[in-house]
């Protein structure tokens, strides 16, 4: 009869174990989805702080190209290699450097 009355005992504390482990592995499981979920948020804040200083400088060269005929001539000039009318350009090519060991 000892022995009946022990066997509930065990049956509770295996249960017990299995509960806490359980319970232990949904914190950690949680734990480390939370950090993920951190760590992804403060890269997206980065991007985020970066595009918007992108957005600024793209809005000051709005306003420098709806305001300043100077800067729309440099940018013709710069990027789009425009000149003014009666302008000569002159391209300067440097030659290419002999080969070394070749004599």
């Amino acid at each position: 009869m000892e022995k009946k009355g022990r066997r509930p005992s065990k049956v509770i504390f295996v249960a017990i174990l299995l509960s806490v482990l359980f319970l232990t592995y949904l914190f950690l499981s949680g734990y480390l989805n939370l950090r993920k979920v951190g760590e992804r948020l403060v890269r997206i804040e980065e991007e985020n702080k970066r595009l918007i200083q992108e957005n600024k400088r793209l809005e000051e060269e709005i306003k420098a190209l709806e305001g300043d005929p100077f800067y729309i001539e440099k940018i013709a000039r710069e990027e789009l290699g425009m000149v003014r009318k009666g302008e000569i350009v002159y391209e300067i090519i440097s030659s290419p450097e002999p080969e070394k060991g070749k004599d």
